[in-house]
């Protein structure tokens, strides 16, 4: 990892998930998308933001989480995986952090299952933990 990151940090279910913030486009509020047909279940369908046809990914379905309906506070985040852009829908977005790099580690190996393969590592700040995710991973159906 490079000597600092900065990173912007939410909430899905009782974890915090963080992503580099040069990926973050924007973050709005959640809109209903349009389902598309024979998609992944974690992905909601899509949304028409400023002309851009985007895909919409429920975070809890995608790391098999608990399913749970929409708050006020729930967010998408929308990423740029190299010119495509993708929503992450979360509970909330709580801030943007500065981790360096001695406050971030390898993710421990967990076992076989698909969940490490999205984690590009474990960050800390004081006594929080945060995973930061790796978009290519997650998003490696687009």
């Amino acid at each position: 990892m490079e000597n600092s990151l900065q990173v912007v940090t939410f909430r899905v279910g009782n974890e915090d998930y963080g992503l580099h913030i040069m990926r973050v486009q924007e973050i709005i509020r959640v809109i209903e998308a349009v389902k598309v047909p024979k998609a992944p279940a974690y992905v909601e369908g899509v949304i028409n933001l400023r002309g851009k046809i985007i895909p919409i990914i429920d975070l809890r379905k995608r790391m098999m989480k608990a399913i749970t309906c929409y708050s006020d506070a729930s967010r998408i985040i929308v990423v740029d995986t190299g010119g495509r852009l993708a929503g992450l829908v979360v509970d909330t977005v709580i801030d943007v952090i500065m981790l360096s790099g001695d406050d971030v580690g390898p993710c421990p190996s967990l076992d076989d299952s698909k969940r490490s393969d999205y984690i590009m590592g474990v960050g800390r700040q004081g006594d929080r933990l945060i995973t930061v995710l790796s978009l290519e991973s997650l998003l490696n159906f687009v």
